[in-house]
């Protein structure tokens, strides 16, 4: 063979070697063929997926773990009910294959701006068509009586509260979840059947806890109406808030009724949220003699999961009611 060409024959087999090794396609029948194990090229990139609040963003990482890229709209620590999105949202939702929202009047502003973009995101809505379970009476409310399960304009948003209603939130993912990337649809199921048989789990435990608080004990006084959900479930009597809707405060004689009531029923404590300033609800717990300890309702500390939020709940009300 002339020299010429065994250089030509050697130039090609140093390219071919070099195009595999830097992990370049090259022409052989193989290349079109994935390794065992490698989702094909369809599947590849995550579903992107934008939660209203943190704590739907930790059930989304539960049920999508590695096949997602998640983020939260509001920001841990925030109030949802007063949250004004801002453009870096709005270019979060323009971007997202799937949103998740609590619906209700917890985080309306997700519909409007979803409007606004013209997502074309598939939506899960968590609570849409859910009911206040037995026990949660529905009736007009007063600062410094018992809250309900009815606010100014709808049921009580705050359904993932009760652990039952939780498993439906992970269940509605897993279907958001299956529907938007259907090849890993068993993965998100049986990834959602195992969250669910954790929340199960935590709830036995969670209902042994509360059954240590003497029954007289077993009342609630909580900062904003966000807890009838939870209450039900746990045979927990809510005794009165100190803010019936978010940026309203109670006038003095509101207060003063408050503080009788809690006096009355012989409430051992009252739990304020992260969220909101705690200087009222301190001052309301010195007038009464009682103390102050903290529960996670729409906003928890950065890191903390769902299940994670449920069990400090119960560890603070034992704490605090049990004495």
């Amino acid at each position: 063979m002339p020299v010429r060409r065994l250089l030509l024959v050697g130039f090609l087999v140093g390219a071919l070697a070099a195009c595999r090794g830097a992990g370049m396609p090259t022409a052989s029948p193989e290349s079109s063929v994935a390794p065992a194990g490698t989702p094909a090229p369809s599947s590849a990139r995550r579903v992107v997926v934008v939660a209203s609040l943190p704590i739907f963003a930790t059930m989304v990482e539960a049920v999508g773990g590695d096949l997602v890229e998640v983020s939260a709209v509001l920001p841990p620590g925030t109030d949802p009910h007063t949250y004004q999105p801002t453009p870096r949202d709005v270019a979060k939702l323009a971007e997202a294959d799937l949103v998740v929202y609590n619906g209700g009047e917890l985080d309306p502003w997700m519909e409007r701006q979803l409007e606004a973009v013209g997502s074309r995101a598939r939506v899960v809505v968590l609570s849409e068509g859910l009911e206040p379970p037995p026990g949660v009476v529905e009736e007009e409310e007063h600062v410094g009586e018992a809250p309900t399960a009815e606010h100014e304009h709808g049921v009580n948003p705050h359904f993932w509260l009760d652990p039952d209603f939780g498993i439906v939130y992970v269940q509605r993912i897993a279907d958001g979840l299956a529907q938007v990337d259907p090849a890993h649809a068993v993965t998100y199921r049986a990834n959602a059947e195992r969250y669910t048989s954790e929340i199960r789990t935590f709830d036995a435990w969670a209902k042994e806890q509360i059954a240590t608080i003497p029954p007289e004990r077993r009342k609630l006084v909580t900062f904003h109406d966000a807890f009838p959900h939870f209450a039900a479930h746990y045979g927990l009597e809510l005794v009165g808030v100190v803010v019936l809707s978010p940026g309203r405060e109670p006038s003095p004689q509101e207060i003063a009724q408050l503080v009788e009531r809690i006096r009355r029923e012989g409430v051992p404590a009252i739990f304020v949220e992260p969220q909101f300033n705690p200087k009222l609800a301190q001052t309301i717990a010195r007038e009464a003699g009682v103390r102050v300890l903290e529960l996670y309702s729409d906003a928890a500390p950065p890191g903390m999961d769902y299940v994670g939020l449920m069990r400090q709940n119960v560890t603070n009300v034992v704490e605090g009611l049990r004495g």
